[in-house]
């Protein structure tokens, strides 16, 4: 006969086992031939029906132990997920970001308990957090109008739009550098990887315009944005649909609130119409999920040496995006959820 096998064997499996022998008690089996037959400890099987004879069915199904008692009270966990909540420059920090070791130094102050850094890092994963890069906000940006405008702009500028059957577009520039952003690579510990690139100034302003349906355009530019060159771009929006209507969203950038745009939208505006983002509010415009998508993704660690072999680089990687709506329509993510 075997003994102690069971120890080996899964909660699942022993659970099945407890239950089979059950029915093979029902069919006036020996407690012994039981226990041959499942290779476990004759005094198991003996425990198993005392446990049915006692409580019932319920009894035999599996439980899983309940591991250590958490050092941290439910009222500690509380107090640091209130903490979660602010810049960690509140708590005497000289940065606002969290980290583990930080948590860890909160944990004591509040509970005295010291925490291992692992278990910080699990528990807020049990929470539902997770390690992320945050999203850069201006200082000068105020949140009650960015919410004002997602509350009450957005939804007439689409009112606008359903009323004129126009397409929405919304515009944004951005310089794209010869000196790439680099990501991680694997190497071998303590030695450091090096990636060539070369150590020339230089890039391009592009300009693109992108709608919720998905459709992009946009275009290298020669010169220095000023208002006659950011007409120019809406005209090239406005020849590329002559027979649409056409609502644009931008920044408040001085090119854009200039004179000669405003003529421009009071001579088009039985076909054209602009509205403005609140100042300091880059997070509202989706057309930053392109240059953050170009910048980190599509060009990262590029291999262009001079402007005149960028430029076809940037075209390229450009068009790829522009190739994909999916990808347009995952920037207006915010806007999905209004």
């Amino acid at each position: 006969m075997a003994h102690g096998i069971g120890r080996q064997l899964s909660h699942e499996v022993l659970e099945q086992y407890r239950f089979r022998a059950m029915d093979l008690r029902m069919k006036k089996w020996k407690v012994v031939d039981i226990a041959e037959a499942f290779g476990v400890n004759r005094r198991a099987v003996t425990r198993w029906f005392s446990l049915y004879d006692k409580r019932g069915k319920g009894a035999l199904k599996s439980t899983k132990a309940p591991g250590p008692a958490p050092k941290l009270a439910i009222k500690d966990m509380r107090g640091i997920l209130r903490v979660l909540k602010d810049p960690a420059t509140e708590h005497g920090f000289d940065t606002p970001l969290w980290t583990c070791k930080r948590l860890q130094l909160i944990a004591i102050k509040q509970s005295g308990k010291t925490l291992h850094n692992s278990n910080v890092w699990r528990w807020l994963d049990r929470w539902g957090f997770s390690n992320q890069a945050p999203e850069k906000r201006a200082l000068q940006a105020d949140p009650k109008e960015g919410e004002r405008w997602l509350k009450k702009d957005w939804p007439a500028i689409k009112a606008h739009a359903k009323r004129w059957q126009a397409m929405i577009y919304f515009v944004d520039e951005a310089g794209v550098s010869l000196i790439p952003v680099l990501g991680k690579t694997w190497a071998p510990k303590g030695e450091t990887p090096i990636v060539k690139v070369t150590g020339n100034k230089g890039g391009f302003c592009v300009t693109s315009a992108i709608s919720p349906a998905g459709r992009m355009l946009f275009r290298i530019e020669r010169e220095k944005i000023t208002a006659v060159v950011h007409i120019q771009f809406l005209k090239q929006i406005l020849r590329h649909h002559p027979r649409r209507k056409i609502i644009v969203v931008e920044d408040q950038a001085r090119p854009h609130i200039a004179k000669l745009v405003k003529d421009f939208v009071k001579e088009h505006k039985k076909q054209f119409a602009l509205y403005y983002l609140p100042p300091y509010s880059p997070h509202l415009n989706p057309d930053e999920g392109v240059w953050n998508h170009l910048k980190n993704k599509e060009l990262k660690a590029h291999q262009a040496m001079t402007r005149k072999e960028f430029k076809p680089v940037v075209i390229g990687k450009m068009r790829s995006i522009q190739m994909r709506p999916g990808l347009v329509r995952s920037f207006f993510y915010k806007y999905d959820r209004l």
